[in-house]
């Protein structure tokens, strides 16, 4: 890679673990963040709409804002997007000519855009942004929105790795439920399956009365018991006249 083209990655990478950095920020104060939307959004007599995009949120901190803490917080979210959009410029800038476009990238790009539909956007593990929220509001509200700079930006590092030395994101685990048996599963599992059928077989010898007493019972003749296929004992020294 050029001197140039190294400057630039280098430039992108200093602008994402920035971007990092104020989304850990902005990650703390998300209860404040929706409730600003919430106001805003009152405000504008949309309450019954979700918030779908960037430029949405931009009319809101303009035009229907009344208090600084909401101002503050909105104009973070927007910091960190105009922040996103530089570093995919950076990137893009590192393309070759003949070279085709780069699928994160142009990702990345769609999502940033200010009149890009976000409602049906997402977040998954392991970011948590939409848990933090209600039922009702990740569904019908503010899931997009919360989704869009955690996924904008590993898309953005995703472009990194592409273009260069890989970044060391953290290793992504699936969750306990998704992972595959560990040695010895079967055989626990083959255990757990035996106890119940040793449990129910105690249950039933208690209902049969007492066990001893099952155990020491003379058989009558043509019956099994606990002397069934063997002879009668005799002394020693005398012989069977049969």
């Amino acid at each position: 890679m050029p001197a140039r083209g190294r400057a630039r990655m280098s430039a992108a990478r200093e602008t994402l673990r920035a971007i990092e950095q104020k989304h850990r920020r902005f990650r703390q104060q998300q209860l404040t963040f929706v409730a600003a939307l919430g106001r805003t959004r009152e405000h504008a007599r949309e309450r019954t709409q979700p918030v779908s995009s960037i430029a949405q949120v931009q009319r809101y901190l303009d035009n229907h804002c009344n208090n600084a803490t909401d101002r503050r917080i909105l104009s973070l979210f927007l910091e960190i997007v105009a922040d996103l959009r530089g570093a995919a410029q950076l990137l893009e800038g590192l393309a070759p000519e003949n070279r085709p476009p780069d699928e994160s990238l142009e990702a990345c790009k769609a999502l940033l855009c200010p009149t890009s539909d976000l409602s049906a956007l997402r977040a998954k593990y392991p970011h948590d942004e939409v848990n933090h929220l209600s039922c009702d509001e990740a569904r019908n509200y503010y899931g997009g929105v919360v989704s869009l700079i955690p996924m904008a930006t590993d898309l953005a590092w995703q472009c990194v790795s592409g273009a260069g030395p890989a970044h060391k994101a953290p290793k992504r685990t699936a969750p306990p439920s998704l992972q595959g048996a560990q040695p010895g599963t079967e055989q626990q599992s083959s255990s757990a399956k035996e106890r119940p059928a040793i449990q129910a077989v105690g249950t039933q010898t208690k209902r049969g009365g007492n066990a001893m007493e099952q155990l020491h019972y003379s058989p009558t003749k043509g019956q099994g018991g606990w002397h069934t296929g063997k002879p009668a004992w005799r002394p020693p020294g005398r012989t069977s006249k049969f």
